[in-house]
Order: structure tokens, then C-alpha cells, then sequence
């Protein structure tokens, strides 16, 4: 075994390492992956360390001892295409454009074929060796796999707040109390991000998009989006982040002051208009359609892409081996999808050998993909959303419909729903085993409960719910909550403060007689 240094020009279109690059007529190089990146250079030279092997490589091909050349790597890149369609429409990602030809959805199509040019193996490792690192943009959650994001991208254009890596939390107590002894039970709380949600994954790749296009004197002044509140948070500050102006169509009286105040705070120009969110998503098409300003919504399928990687990322958490549930809130309904694409990229290149089942979970104020599901698949229809303390997913609509239906569909996918009651219920119960959960990971936990109880999901099996958004968002649900404030609800775990003089014995009588119920 000998050791040999080598060092050579990357390209930003390429991953650091190929291995076809690292052969000799009677030795191959093996390589140990690390992540030197700088950021500043789209070419640049890096060492490798390579240790020599006696056995050549299953790539080498040879005849009568010559060498045969080794072909050109195929560029990494993704285009535009219509979705779930056979056609050859395409557009490039520089484009402005959201609906195909025929008025229907985009979905945004990476080259497979030269992403397969590495085996899974490799882009486990490489995936693994950037995560926490702070050369920029790879110590992302996202950008750590630009190449199946926005693979064409400069690094100089990207909009990052090293967003994503979030916690995979094992809820042992609540899953063990809660559930029938669960003992496999995880939530992945996407919310403990930059803005406090899982947009965020979304909003980096779309803005950096939007940063490049601006670059490249395209006729984009701002970006603009309606908004139950998350989306308008996320795109407010990356919009800052890059100096973008930022448009913000909200609900009037729909959504939580803390979500209110974020885009206030990041300059946003808010428009609070007196209609639901579908109301917002239809004047927000119609402005941009006139406007410079360019559609953040999820209709915009770019946001997906950065979505897609929370999916890579649990996968990455439990060493690469597949969860058999994901759990998911459901309401403009492009997050099922992006988990969905996430697994089944990991699946089609290799790095895992299937992909989990996916539960998508809906308000039952809210609920038209479980009517759809219900009734078979059968004639969707809006329905009208009525108030909800998931007021993020508070959407009749669904703009990504088409997309939940095949995602469910392939991936032998189920669709729940929880009441007003049940999904603040099952968020108390959850905070109290030391969590602080959203209304909307509410909703996803009551999908568990029911699925658990008609022994559709084991107790064993490896479950994962998705928990959307920082529970800080709703304290004045949670504090109605516990206060009992609620109309109509009973409030079964409510955990009110216990008013009590400032003396000795009256601390003391209250004090025992506490310690007396828990002990």
C-alpha cells in the first residue's frame, strides 16, 4: 500500500470526486472523501489523498494493455417539465414561467442519467462528509446536495442561512405513554429553522434562483407570495437576506401576530386583504401574471426542490436505512410531493433499496385531499376551509392536488384527518412529554393516534412525523389552550397556573398536595 497526492482543477457542475479520474495501467486509487470547497471560485485546485490498491477498479476497461479513453462526464443540470406528463416540453430553470403549455403544473427534472454517472455509495459519502461544515453553501441542510437541487448554480448566487439540518427528535416518552408503547417513534421538527418553519428549505433555492435571474437582467423587480403566514416569514427573510424586495398577500385576522411580524420585520410590503388564503393564491397569480414580480407560491416548483432534501436528510439521520411511516401535514399539499421525490431520487440512485409509506394529515376544517382519498381518488373538489388552529394548512384549494394524489398513490400512501379538539389534544399531550409542537404537527400526531389504533401502523414500526413549524409561532393557542378559553372544547390536558398566596403555609398546602398526586 502506498500513498500518492494528486491535484487537479473541480468544476461547480461537478461533485469533488469522479472515480474514473484516478487510474493508472496498474494501480487504482481509492479516494477518502472529505469537502474542501471555497466559495469564491468556480474552478479551483484541490489535493487528494489516495491510497494505491493492487486490484483495478470494476470501471477500468482495458484491451492488449492500452487503456481505453474514458468518456467525458455528462454536466449535472435540471430543467423544467411538464408534471406526470409524456412530452418533450421543457424549459430552463432561467426562465419565468410556472404552468406548462397546456396550463398544468411544472415539476422540475434533473438529469438522471448524469447523476448516475456515481453509485449510491458515493453520494451517501459525500452527503455525510459536508454535513455541519461551514464552507460555504455545503454545511446547508440544502445546499450540502446542490447537486440535486440547483446543480447549474453558482455558489456566489445562493441565498442561504444554513437553513435545514434540523433535529430528527426520538419521542420515546410520548410514543411509549401515548401511543401503545411505541418505542420507534421520531419527529422531525422542521420548524426549528431560520424563520421558524419548513419553508425555509424552499425559500433558499428560490431566492438564490431569483438572485441569478436579477444577475442576469431579467425583468424581475420583487418576489411576492401569499401566505397563511410560514411562507410569508421565509420569503421576507431571504428576500432581505439579498436585498430583493418582498410582497406579502395575507388573510386579514387569519393568521397568529407572531407570524404576522416576521414579514413586518423583514421589510416586507404586506397587503392584509379581507378574503381566506385561496382568495390571496388567486389575486397573487393574477398580479404576477402583469407584474414584475415573480410567484413564490408553491405552484412555483423550484421551492419543492428545497423541500425535497428534509426527506434525504432523515434518511441521512438514521445511517441511510428507511423508516417505514413519514407523517406529514397537509394543506397546499407541495411538501408531500418534495418528501415523496426526495425518497424515491434516494431510491433511483442507489443510496437506499425502497421507499417508506407516506401519511399525509389534514385539519378537518380543511380537509379536501381526505374527501379525495375517502371517496376513492374519485372527482377532487375545493371545498371551503373553515377556521383552524393549524391555520398554515387552513387551505380549501390545494394548489399541489395533482402531485399529493401521485405521491400517495406511489407510494401506497394514506390520508387522515383530526378535529379542532383532537389536534390540540394530541399538541398538549405531546408538549407535555417535553416537546413544543405546532397545531399542525397536532394534526399530524392524531393521524399516528388512529392509524396506531386500527393497527394500520405497528408498534415497532419505525415512524417519523413531520413536525412544520416552531410551536413559539401559536403560544396564544396554547395559552387559550391551557386556560380553558376555548369555546366548545374541553381542553382535556390543560395545565393552568395555580393562584396561590405569598406565604409560607399556603405554598406549603399547595406544594404537598401536588408532590402527593405525582408521586
Amino acid at each position: 500500500m502506498s500513498h500518492v497526492y494528486i491535484t487537479y482543477l473541480i468544476s461547480d457542475n461537478y461533485p469533488l470526486f469522479h472515480p474514473l479520474l484516478f487510474h493508472t495501467s496498474n494501480m487504482a486509487y481509492t479516494y477518502s472523501p472529505t469537502t474542501t470547497f471555497f466559495p469564491k471560485h468556480h474552478l479551483r485546485s484541490t489535493t487528494i489523498n489516495c491510497t494505491s490498491s493492487s486490484s483495478p477498479p470494476p470501471t477500468t476497461v482495458t484491451t492488449n494493455n492500452n487503456r481505453q479513453p474514458i468518456p467525458p462526464l455528462l454536466p449535472f443540470s435540471a430543467k423544467y417539465v411538464p408534471f406526470n406528463s409524456i412530452t418533450d416540453e421543457s424549459y430552463s430553470l432561467d426562465e419565468i414561467i410556472y404552468r406548462s403549455s397546456s396550463g398544468g403544473l411544472l415539476d422540475v427534472q434533473h438529469d438522471m442519467n448524469a447523476l448516475k454517472q456515481f453509485d449510491g455509495k458515493y453520494w451517501r459519502t459525500l452527503f455525510d462528509s459536508r454535513v455541519g461544515r461551514t464552507t460555504w453553501p455545503y454545511g446547508s441542510g440544502v445546499w450540502s446536495k446542490k447537486e440535486w437541487v440547483l446543480p447549474e448554480i453558482d455558489n456566489d448566487d445562493i441565498i442561504s442561512c444554513f437553513e435545514g439540518n434540523s433535529n430528527l427528535f426520538w419521542a420515546e416518552r410520548y410514543g411509549k405513554e401515548n401511543l401503545s408503547g411505541m418505542n420507534d417513534l421520531w419527529v422531525k421538527h422542521c420548524g426549528i429553522s431560520h424563520t421558524g418553519s419548513f419553508k425555509d428549505l424552499g425559500m433558499t433555492v428560490l431566492v438564490s434562483q431569483v438572485n441569478r435571474l436579477r444577475k442576469m437582467n431579467k425583468p424581475l423587480v420583487g418576489v411576492g407570495c401569499a401566505s397563511t403566514g410560514d411562507t410569508s416569514a421565509a420569503l421576507s427573510a431571504y428576500c432581505a437576506a439579498a436585498g430583493i424586495p418582498s410582497i406579502v398577500f395575507l388573510p386579514a385576522n387569519k393568521i397568529s401576530m407572531a407570524q404576522l411580524v416576521q414579514p413586518i420585520a423583514n421589510g416586507a410590503f404586506v397587503l392584509s386583504m379581507d378574503t381566506d388564503f385561496d382568495g390571496c393564491m388567486k389575486l397573487i397569480r393574477e398580479i404576477t401574471s402583469e407584474l414584475p414580480i415573480y410567484l413564490a407560491n408553491s405552484l412555483n416548483s423550484l421551492r419543492l426542490e428545497g423541500q425535497k432534501t428534509a426527506a434525504i436528510e432523515i434518511l441521512q439521520q438514521f445511517d441511510w436505512e428507511v423508516p417505514d411511516w413519514v407523517i406529514i401535514p397537509g394543506g397546499n399539499l407541495g411538501n408531500i410531493y418534495a418528501f415523496y421525490k426526495g425518497f424515491k431520487m434516494c431510491e433511483e440512485l442507489g443510496l437506499v433499496d425502497r421507499i417508506p409509506r407516506l401519511v399525509c394529515a389534514q385539519a378537518a376544517n380543511a380537509n379536501p385531499l381526505y374527501l379525495n382519498y375517502k371517496s376513492g381518488w374519485k372527482n377532487f373538489m375545493p371545498v371551503k376551509a373553515t377556521t383552524t388552529f393549524a391555520s398554515a394548512i387552513q387551505i380549501g384549494d390545494p394548489v399541489s392536488i395533482e402531485r399529493a394524489v401521485y405521491a400517495l398513490k406511489n407510494s401506497d400512501g394514506i390520508v387522515e384527518e383530526a378535529t379542532e379538539e383532537e389536534l390540540m389534544d394530541e399538541m398538549a399531550a405531546a408538549d407535555a412529554t417535553g416537546m413544543f409542537v405546532c397545531p399542525h404537527t397536532g394534526v399530524a400526531l392524531v393521524a399516528l393516534r388512529k392509524l396506531r389504533e386500527r393497527g394500520v401502523i405497528g408498534r415497532s414500526d419505525r415512524t417519523v412525523v413531520v413536525s412544520t413549524a416552531h410551536g413559539l409561532k401559536f403560544s396564544q393557542a396554547k395559552i387559550d389552550y391551557h386556560s380553558k378559553a376555548i369555546e366548545g372544547m374541553g381542553c382535556q390536558f390543560a395545565n393552568p397556573p395555580v393562584e396561590v398566596k405569598a406565604e409560607y403555609g399556603a405554598v406549603m398546602d399547595v406544594l404537598t398536595k401536588y408532590l402527593n398526586n405525582v408521586s
